[in-house]
Formats: C-alpha cells, sequence, structure tokens
C-alpha cells in the first residue's frame, strides 16, 4: 500500500518523527510518497503524486492537517493528523502512539469522517476551497473595515468591524473561536458568520444553513483581505464580493476512534479540572 506524507517545514520534531515514520512503514511493508519537497527529501520517500495513496499522514499541527487537506481533498483522499502542536484539534494521532497507528494503517484499520468545506469565489478571480473557515479583514491597523453581507441575494447588514470569519464547524475552534464564537461538534453541518470586534451592540455569532449563499462585499475604499484557511488571496476592490458557500467536496478524515469531541474540547481548553 502507499501513504502519502506531508509535515511541518520548520520544526525539527516533525523531520525526526517522519524519519521513524518512514523507517517504521518500510518495516511493514507501506510505500511512503510525498509530493511537496521537505517531505520528498527525507530518506526512504518516493517523490510522487498522491494519487495512488490510500492515507495522507500529516506530521506538525493543526497548520499542517490543513496543508494536507489541501492536497488530498481533490483526490478524495482521508487524512490523518500526528499533533505536534500546541492544541491540535484537528490532529487525532500523538506522538507516543505512531507504533500503534502504523500497525493500524498496515491492516486497513481506519474509519472515515466527513467534513464539510467551504467554496470562496471571488468576484473576478479565483475559487478556492477551504476546511477552517474564510477571513474577510481589514489591512489598515487602525481603521475598521466595512463589509456588506448578503444572504442568498437578499441585503442582511452591514458591518463595521477588524473583519468578518466565515467558519466550518471543524473551523469553529480557530478564529471563529478566538473572536468569541461557539466552539461546535465538527459532524455539524452549517456555516457560523462572526464578527471579529465589531463597532456595533450585536456581536453574536449567525448560525446558517449550509444551503445559503453569503455574499461579502467590501462596502468602502478602506482594503479589505481575504484568506482562506490562513491562504492570503490578496485584496477585495471597494464594490467586490467574496461569494462563500459550502464546498463541493467534503475533506475526508481518517479516525482510528480515539477520543470524541466533547472530550477532545475538555482536554485541549482545559475544561477538564473540576
Amino acid at each position: 500500500m502507499n501513504i502519502g506524507l506531508v509535515l511541518h517545514p520548520d520544526r525539527v520534531r516533525a523531520r525526526e518523527v517522519a524519519e521513524e515514520v518512514v523507517a517504521g512503514a518500510a518495516a511493514r511493508g507501506i510505500r511512503v510518497v510525498a509530493a511537496d519537497d521537505e517531505a520528498a527529501n527525507l530518506p526512504g520517500v518516493v517523490t510522487a503524486d498522491l494519487d495512488d495513496a490510500e492515507l495522507v499522514l500529516s506530521i506538525g499541527g493543526d497548520g499542517t492537517v490543513l496543508e494536507a487537506v489541501k492536497e488530498a481533498l481533490p483526490l478524495g483522499i482521508p487524512v490523518l493528523g500526528v499533533n505536534l502542536g500546541k492544541v491540535g484539534f484537528l490532529a487525532e494521532i500523538e506522538e507516543s502512539n505512531i507504533e500503534e497507528t502504523l500497525n493500524r494503517i498496515e491492516a486497513r484499520q481506519w474509519d472515515i469522517e466527513q467534513r464539510m468545506t467551504l467554496k470562496a469565489e471571488i468576484e473576478d478571480g479565483p475559487t478556492v476551497h477551504g476546511l477552517n473557515d474564510i477571513v474577510i479583514s481589514k489591512r489598515m491597523v487602525n481603521r475598521l473595515a466595512s463589509l456588506a453581507i448578503s444572504v442568498d441575494g437578499v441585503p442582511f447588514r452591514t458591518y463595521r468591524a477588524d473583519g468578518i470569519v466565515v467558519a466550518t464547524a471543524t473551523g469553529s475552534t480557530a478564529y471563529s473561536f478566538s473572536a468569541g464564537g461557539p466552539a461546535v461538534d465538527p459532524g455539524l453541518r452549517a456555516m457560523f458568520v462572526t464578527a471579529v470586534a465589531p463597532h456595533s451592540l450585536f456581536s453574536r455569532t449567525l448560525v446558517f444553513e449550509p444551503d445559503r449563499v453569503l455574499s461579502l462585499v467590501a462596502a468602502s475604499d478602506r482594503p479589505v483581505g481575504v484568506e482562506v484557511d490562513a491562504y492570503d488571496l490578496g485584496e477585495l476592490s471597494p464594490g467586490q464580493a467574496v461569494r462563500v458557500t459550502a464546498g463541493d467536496m467534503d475533506a475526508r478524515f481518517a479516525t482510528m476512534g480515539g477520543k470524541r469531541f466533547p472530550h477532545t474540547l475538555q482536554h485541549k481548553l482545559g475544561l477538564d479540572g473540576d
């Protein structure tokens, strides 16, 4: 069998763990392939596209998982994350469980979780899919952004704020959470709209069904940037819109039957101390 490998480019421990994984995989007759230079340069890793991989293994933190999802999403390949980061909501496997995980991979003993994605279509610009969130935010430090939101083509309201985060349930524990949004079980299919530091008495997160069409327009001449899963897509011109919908395809995560979301939330956020 073939498995793909994506690792954090700047973390020494990620490379060390990756070397352990590659050696353990070889001992089990598993071929490790990689498309990016960082992983492909490891001894024992074959430089190749991920098309024939049954699984993509991510080694790093949640950002590395997002990078792996970007590569695996159009191929429909499931992603399994090894957590070397500080929080790691997306990476299920801890470093201490690598040998057991390789045994499960060899036996093809994993289940699949489907996660909703988002699609950002910039007017006269690119279309990009993301797993966590789409962020439209100010580029001038001391000036608010003005962002007009429409829902299914009907004007809803105009926010004056540092930005707007449109998140999936999976992304609810990322930037959306730090902006005051709720932590949501990742199996829920919905879009969560949270204003970042709004100049308004109303600051609650809005929750929309996944079949809604959201349009966010730069409503002033101040520069506004667009990011999808922290990837910078550039700026919106005044009057230019980004259309946000549910993605055309779900992200697929391999799971070894680890801890469920309530336990993960307790552990990662320190809620289990009482």
